[in-house]
């Protein structure tokens, strides 16, 4: 195989004629999405195949059926196309003018993310800002190299420097009311092995010598919330994130450590600017009264509050069990 070709990169382009394929239900289809021949689709599939060690489809002439390959490599085509687009969309040729970005951890309750798309949509002199909703782990790293410029973080190993405040939230383990935890029964656990807060979950049970099998996974909140309403398994949450129809364990489980949260800016950003909306952001998502501050968290703290829109009536009184 010539060296340009060896296993080191898969060219982009071989990925989107897979998931083109599959979106549009045929190779002619495909060819014509990308302004291409089939004869050219059908060259690109066979290199991708030979790329990842066995065929994408299932064999026959047209067959568009992924194999388990295929399957897999349409998963993390989807995703790195999505990167991909991304950044041309950013910082291509035709990329828009910069806007301020907030960051904020896929998992938050979704009245809380309309309370805040609602107050901090605009800079205090009026620009818009654009919001992105990603793991915490994602959100870190486009804070870092600037990507984005204000992030709600939680339990992040390495934190950024600045910070407009920092709290702790409690953290514990949930299940749902028909689920019983029999005694020194393994535990049936719901996770993500992408995020933090389930590993460091994952740690505790191995320390503590508990046993357990992972009884549902996904890297979607709202799914493994689901799971738990369901009665298929506990999970690791922080108490802000608890939904009706589910129960805190406390003392069949071992104590979880509490969730490490804060707001936090890029480097370099002109807080000082956007103070109103940083207030805003704060009083949206940070319990109250916020511990001791840093001069950055104080300044913030001594802003008049702008009036709060109404909320949605809170979920009933928790179950507590143990």
């Amino acid at each position: 195989m010539h060296r340009r070709h060896a296993k080191k990169n898969i060219p982009i382009e071989l990925l989107r004629a897979l998931v083109t394929i599959v979106d549009t239900g045929s190779y002619t289809k495909a060819a014509d999405a990308l302004n291409l021949t089939q004869s050219a689709i059908s060259s690109q599939i066979a290199r991708l195949g030979q790329l990842l060690g066995g065929s994408v489809f299932a064999r026959g002439h047209g067959n568009i059926t992924p194999t388990s390959r295929g399957t897999l490599a349409l998963q993390y085509a989807r995703r790195m196309l999505t990167i991909n687009d991304e950044l041309l969309a950013f910082a291509g040729p035709n990329a828009p003018p910069r806007q301020l970005v907030i960051g904020l951890p896929a998992w938050l309750e979704q009245h809380r993310l309309i309370e805040i798309f609602g107050r901090c949509s605009t800079t205090p002199t009026g620009e818009q800002v654009s919001f992105r909703c990603d793991r915490v782990e994602r959100l870190l790293g486009d804070l870092n190299v600037g990507s984005i410029d204000i992030a709600y973080l939680c339990n992040v190993m390495d934190p950024p420097r600045t910070a407009v405040a920092r709290w702790s939230e409690e953290t514990v383990w949930v299940k749902s009311p028909k689920l019983a935890l029999g005694p020194g029964a393994p535990i049936p656990l719901i996770s993500w092995p992408g995020t933090t807060s389930d590993r460091a979950a994952v740690e505790l049970l191995q320390q503590n010598g508990m046993r357990f099998f992972v009884a549902f996974s996904a890297p979607d909140f709202s799914a493994r919330l689901a799971a738990v309403a369901a009665g298929l398994g506990v999970l690791a949450v922080s108490v802000r994130n608890i939904i009706p129809g589910i129960e805190i364990i406390r003392d069949v489980m071992p104590k979880l450590p509490e969730n490490k949260a804060g707001v936090f800016v890029r480097e370099g950003l002109d807080h000082q600017r956007l103070m109103p909306l940083l207030q805003d952001l704060v009083a949206m998502l940070a319990p109250q009264p916020l511990p001791a501050l840093t001069a950055v968290e104080a300044t913030v703290k001594k802003l008049p509050r702008r009036p709060r829109v109404k909320e949605p009536a809170r979920a009933p009184a928790l179950r507590r069990v143990g």
